[in-house]
């Protein structure tokens, strides 16, 4: 189970991702981050069952 002081840091850190993704002008390096994304998502909220960002799973 993940602390609350862990997950402010995993929110943080997920907040960055999304700036990096939004910035980045390579889809190779967009679909690493939009990876990391997911898996911090799952993390920060394990029980959700939807894929964050409208993606499917590949």
């Amino acid at each position: 189970m993940v602390k609350e002081e862990e997950t402010l840091l995993f929110i943080i850190e997920l907040g960055r991702l999304l700036d990096d993704y939004r910035k980045c002008p390579y889809e190779s390096v967009k679909k690493s981050i939009y990876e990391d994304i997911l898996l911090i998502g799952c993390v920060i909220h394990p029980d959700h069952d939807e894929i964050p960002l409208g993606r499917s799973e590949e």
